[in-house]
């Protein structure tokens, strides 16, 4: 998660018009600047206006993301957009895995949006299972996922979590199986978040790992 300005220019020469700032204090550019596009990928986007909707879509919700972010997590987001800019340019001209890129892309930011997007928080405790884990059910903690992982069960998202040193809690998402693995829990954030619309979320801590 550490990330210095000098490494952000260096991604930012090396992948030209997808990623730009206009200072060292700026966020990244979301979007595609057709003016500055210079590799053929880049140049087959401008000229296909769905891939450039899609490209749009994808810089709005990235910016709405990366308002809420704190700094480890903002350099963490521009750190992986360079390599998803990388590895579009790797569809060369096609359309169908440009779209791909971006559709795949647009829905994994809107996920990290929605675990994010909801204003109330509430202390909460909760009685330890066997495993070592304790439940809060319909809570989270927003902004501080280390790693996530797509369609899983809820045994193998605590498995991942007690392979990880680091790891204090999970969030599960019960409507499609994301698991959201976190190095902090309740102790460190004074209050879990409960009133994600829909209510998706349940928040594991690992008691092994409190200080409390």
């Amino acid at each position: 998660m550490k990330f210095v300005v000098a490494v952000l220019v260096s991604l930012i020469l090396t992948f030209g018009a997808g990623l730009s700032i206009s200072n060292a204090s700026d966020q990244p550019d979301f979007h595609m600047d057709c003016h500055a596009a210079r590799t053929n990928n880049e140049q087959f986007i401008c000229a296909d206006e769905d891939l450039l909707r899609r490209d749009a879509q994808m810089g709005e919700v990235s910016d709405k993301l990366y308002a809420v972010l704190d700094a480890p997590a903002r350099a963490e987001m521009a750190r992986e957009f360079a390599e998803w800019l990388a590895t579009r340019d790797d569809c060369e001209d096609n359309y169908f895995c440009n779209a791909g890129m971006y559709s795949d892309r647009i829905a994994y930011l809107q996920q990290e949006l929605d675990h994010m997007d909801a204003p109330g928080f509430v202390q909460k405790s909760a009685p330890v299972d066997s495993d070592g884990f304790g439940l809060v059910a319909n809570a989270g903690i927003p902004g501080h996922n280390k790693e996530t992982y797509p369609a899983l069960t809820i045994e193998i998202c605590k498995s991942i979590c007690v392979q990880r040193p680091w790891c204090k809690s999970i969030d599960f998402d019960r409507t499609n199986g994301a698991c959201y693995v976190q190095p902090v829990a309740e102790e460190d954030v004074g209050a879990l978040r409960t009133d994600y619309p829909g209510h998706p979320y349940d928040h594991y801590f690992y008691a092994p790992r409190l200080r409390n």
